[in-house]
């Protein structure tokens, strides 16, 4: 098949990735999936009191609802994260087109689902839900938008951009001396 037929691969650019590092990739996806569902069992709700014991196999901890609450926001963020990461590496393996510089985006995924859950929970918790106390809101309500917005990194980074400056918008641009021009995506050096 040529690369000017539609269903071509497209061609790979950069270094392949060797053998023994999509193995060591392939096993990591493996285990942070586990490590993630693990964790957002242990640490989901079950009665509902203000402080609850969550039981893991180095030791059992007391967490009040409002920390258990942010570390549901954050795993569900890396589980998201993970779906992505997993179809890709699964994507490209496949089609064996995996490339080396992609390596830390596979093993940063999660981490960045994480980081971004966290700050859609506490958006959500600071103005978008109406509810006072943990009581009010629901686990399954903060896993599902915590998980797509790992899923879905750029869009929930978008929608969180348009909030902020919905929020924080001036009448008139502040001129500052030696300022920065504007740039493109392209001129940044990566996709807007």
């Amino acid at each position: 098949m040529s690369a000017n037929q539609p269903n071509a691969p497209l061609p790979a650019s950069g270094k392949p990735m060797p053998l023994y590092l999509q193995f060591i990739i392939g096993g990591y996806v493996v285990v942070v999936a586990l490590v993630i569902l693990y964790l957002l069992v242990k640490l989901w709700p079950i009665a509902g009191t203000p402080l609850e014991p969550a039981d893991f196999f180095w030791g059992q901890y007391l967490l009040p609802s409002e920390t258990r609450y942010l570390l549901i926001a954050a795993l569900a963020g890396a589980l998201g994260a993970y779906i992505h990461l997993a179809t890709s590496f699964a994507d490209y393996a496949g089609n064996e087109q995996l490339t080396v510089s992609w390596a830390w985006w596979y093993l940063l995924r999660p981490f960045i689902g994480m980081a971004l859950a966290v700050v859609v929970y506490l958006a959500m918790r600071g103005g978008v839900v109406g509810a006072s106390g943990s009581q009010a809101v629901s686990p399954y309500g903060v896993a599902a938008l915590c998980a797509l917005s790992g899923l879905f990194s750029k869009q929930a980074t978008d929608k969180l951009r348009e909030i902020f400056e919905n929020i924080f918008r001036t009448e008139q641009p502040v001129e500052r001396k030696d300022a920065l021009a504007p740039q493109t995506g392209a001129a940044r050096g990566g996709k807007s």
